[in-house]
């Protein structure tokens, strides 16, 4: 016995200054996880305003991109419309070098009919020389055959001959003049349509001059902006891959985020699974100190008994207890039939006869020692009141306190119910020293 409560000793001596060293490391440990979770949360700012900073270049670049694309519309529009004229001027072309192909026709064809003119005016004055001739000749052989009143058959046929000969030289004069006026009038034609076609194959030229420097300008301003466009559209593709760089450290550090704060979570589960390994091996050296206590009073009990002496002598005087709930006191401490398996069991408490949900007030300060269901007892709440003192609460309903916490005489820490073996609902109250229960009448003013 004394061995044992050497071990117990040591060992509550040993376990607080244990936990001195391990404490400050994990305070280390998560001061230097919660630093590097800072350093990249900054890191990633960082990055996101860098992210933000591309995005506005990008948007600038695309802008550009846009003017410059509008601005090419513009001109393949004009140079459509540049196009489109030099269409109708070819257009024309075609139909003044048709009037000029008619007109040329029509030439050749007054020339040919001059031609003829020219022929048949030769033969006609061919065969006027010859009237004339003759004519002349009969007026030789008659002198002043005009002014004699010859034979009236000699004056009537110089009369023809001279009104005959007349005639002829009107009619062919005539003729010729037509001839004449109409190869002027046809030769004026030609020669104005020639001018017109002249005039439209030099506004041809020209329109085609205009157009091969217009066409230049275009290639070479299409040639300068496609440079232009390639060089927007590979910065657009550079930003957009350094955007996507940025997402990915942006991810690789929240996923880093992640993992510390995971380690973190770990560890603090790690903590708390040893903090309540330690809180349990604590209890059970603590129960067993208890049980080692609480059989050398069994003991000490007996002997007094044995001896004729009190059960109650060397105990020491109990906390001022309070009533824990307001309802009529009922079944009481010892042996009794138990009302739900029918025989004589011990009753190791007091009962109180209450409603569901009723409170349930601390019989005296102290600290939370269990809160768990129980077989039998249900719900159940034990709490330590120093100096080997003890009260427990069974069958609550619910609880309102929570392991080791410090309570008040008088604080509420649950509520009246019928958990475990019970016939309806009531408070089971137990006062107990160093686990052995004592009748709770003898410390509650009923």
């Amino acid at each position: 016995m004394r061995k044992f409560l050497r071990v117990v000793l040591v060992f509550s001596v040993i376990m607080p200054l244990a936990f001195v060293s391990p404490s400050a490391a994990q305070d280390s440990f998560f001061e230097d996880r919660q630093q590097e979770i800072e350093k990249k949360r900054q890191e990633i700012e960082e990055r996101r305003q860098e992210q933000e900073a591309l995005q506005r270049e990008a948007l600038f670049a695309i802008k550009e991109l846009d003017v410059t694309n509008a601005q090419i519309e513009e001109v393949d529009a004009q140079l459509n419309q540049v196009l489109s004229w030099i269409a109708a001027a070819k257009t024309r072309l075609g139909a003044v070098e048709l009037s000029q192909s008619a007109a040329q026709k029509r030439v050749v064809d007054a020339q040919e009919q001059a031609v003829e003119l020219g022929q048949e005016i030769a033969a006609i004055r061919d065969q006027l020389q010859d009237q004339v001739v003759q004519f002349y000749l009969d007026l030789v052989y008659e002198p002043n055959f005009l002014l004699e009143d010859g034979d009236p058959n000699r004056n009537a046929r110089r009369q023809f001959y001279v009104e005959e000969l007349g005639g002829d030289v009107q009619v062919l004069i005539d003729r010729l003049r037509r001839a004449y006026d109409d190869q002027q009038v046809t030769v004026q034609q030609a020669e104005q349509a020639q001018i017109e076609i002249e005039q439209a194959q030099t506004e041809i030229q020209e329109t085609l001059v205009e157009l091969a420097e217009l066409q230049e300008a275009q290639e070479k301003l299409q040639e300068e902006w496609n440079r232009k466009r390639e060089l927007l559209q590979a910065r657009i593709a550079v930003e957009a891959q350094e955007q996507a760089d940025i997402e990915s450290k942006i991810s690789g550090l929240e996923q880093n985020i992640e993992e510390i704060e995971d380690e973190i979570e770990r560890e603090r589960e790690r903590i708390r699974l040893e903090e309540e390994r330690r809180k349990r091996e604590a209890e059970l050296a603590r129960l067993a100190e208890l049980e080692r206590q609480r059989q050398e009073d069994l003991a000490r009990l007996a002997e007094q008994e044995r001896a004729g002496q009190f059960d109650d002598i060397d105990i020491p005087a109990p906390p001022e207890f309070f009533r824990p709930v307001t309802g009529e006191a009922g079944s009481g401490f010892g042996n009794r039939v138990h009302p739900i398996f029918g025989t004589v069991r011990f009753h190791s408490g007091l009962d109180f006869a209450n409603n569901t949900g009723d409170p349930i007030f601390a019989a005296a300060s102290g600290t939370v020692i269990q809160v768990k269901n129980r077989q039998g007892y249900g719900n159940t709440i034990i709490i330590d009141h120093g100096g080997g003192w003890t009260t427990l609460y069974a069958h609550l309903s619910q609880f309102n306190v929570g392991l080791n916490q410090q309570v008040q005489i008088g604080d509420t820490i649950g509520f009246v119910g019928s958990t475990g073996w019970s016939t309806g609902p009531h408070l089971h109250f137990e006062v107990r020293y160093r686990g052995s229960p004592r009748d709770p009448a003898k410390y509650l003013s009923l």
